[in-house]
């Protein structure tokens, strides 16, 4: 859909825009590791790695989208040789706690000074906004130096494709008629927004905040992570929750994904209901998840068809457990 001019009745064209690989390996192993007259315990596990690459990209399509200079906002960018779903912004360095913490420092840590001798206040994506950071506000990092936050400032912050994906447990089955088996899910590595926590913590609205927000940013000689309270709009307009590494964490996970216990009757019992074979089962799903992310559920992926979407989480809502007792027959 690449816009066109629309005096040839047409306002789009649909484009073969690009040549993207996919490259990778799956690997599955079943294994039985112990077997004897009364027991036998099996294993599998599976590992999976796919990286993408975009190898040509038409001179005519965008290479990228989103806005460093609006908060919530991070860049996402098409690059040679670099997988889709990688995106930048700024590093966030905490908060300034008093006024002197604003004035611009070069390299060296001193503070830059006017011609005049007066020190420089770091402002933001000068000239165009302008905007002088206060006491209480995020600071970014600024990597060029020069006192002013701006697209020079910009990063790489990561990529949503995680390193490996896969699964892996154990069957446990004694004398044919009791068995109990595991299963497990992991994932290691990609990156995930964290969006649900920029807008639980920005306060720059009438929505409900995290409890976060309780240590945040009040009085001068405050140090914390939290910016100050502040609306978004006229003269308190800020720029505190810039698309920043503040937001990124890392999506590895485990994940009790399934145990099930069954009891298989003898032959003898099903028989006497003309079923071939009878079992009992119990299945417990959902059950525990190991991770870092902070966010409800890290098992996020990327939404929507567009090529510049980001792994975002906004909230997702986590799987829930389920608990499932029966009765199996084959006749």
């Amino acid at each position: 859909n690449l816009s066109i001019s629309s005096y040839n009745g047409f306002s789009s064209v649909t484009l073969n825009s690009g040549t993207l690989d996919n490259q990778g390996f799956e690997v599955n192993i079943l294994s039985t590791p112990y077997k004897s007259k009364k027991l036998n315990i099996d294993f599998n596990f599976n590992i999976a790695n796919n990286i993408n690459a975009l190898r040509s990209i038409s001179p005519f399509y965008p290479t990228q989208s989103g806005d460093v200079t609006t908060n919530g906002s991070y860049l996402s960018i098409l690059q040679l040789n670099n997988p889709l779903g990688s995106f930048y912004g700024y590093k966030f360095k905490g908060v300034y706690k008093d006024a002197d913490a604003t004035i611009a420092r070069d390299a060296s840590g001193n503070k830059i000074l006017s011609p005049d001798g007066t020190p420089v206040q770091t402002r933001f994506n000068y000239p165009a906004t302008g905007y002088v950071f206060q006491p209480g506000d995020v600071q970014y990092e600024d990597v060029n130096h020069d006192g002013n936050i701006n697209y020079q400032d910009v990063v790489y912050l990561g990529n949503g494709s995680p390193k490996f994906t896969g699964g892996f447990g154990p069957t446990f089955t004694y004398k044919g008629q009791i068995t109990l088996a595991a299963f497990f899910n992991y994932r290691l590595g990609g990156k995930i927004v964290n969006m649900a926590k920029l807008n639980t913590t920005d306060m720059s609205g009438y929505d409900n905040q995290s409890t976060a927000v309780l240590r945040r940013w009040r009085q001068p000689g405050d140090v914390t992570d939290i910016p100050r309270a502040s609306m978004a709009t006229g003269t308190a307009l800020n720029f505190n929750s810039l698309g920043s590494d503040k937001y990124v964490e890392d999506g590895t996970y485990l994940r009790l994904n399934s145990i099930t216990a069954r009891y298989t009757f003898n032959k003898a019992l099903a028989s006497r209901i003309k079923a071939k074979s009878l079992s009992l089962y119990f299945t417990a799903q959902n059950i525990l998840t190991f991770t870092r992310y902070t966010g409800q559920d890290p098992e996020v992926s990327v939404k929507g068809n567009n090529i510049y979407q980001l792994v975002q989480d906004n909230a997702t809502t986590p799987p829930s457990k389920q608990y499932t007792i029966g009765l199996s027959a084959s006749f």
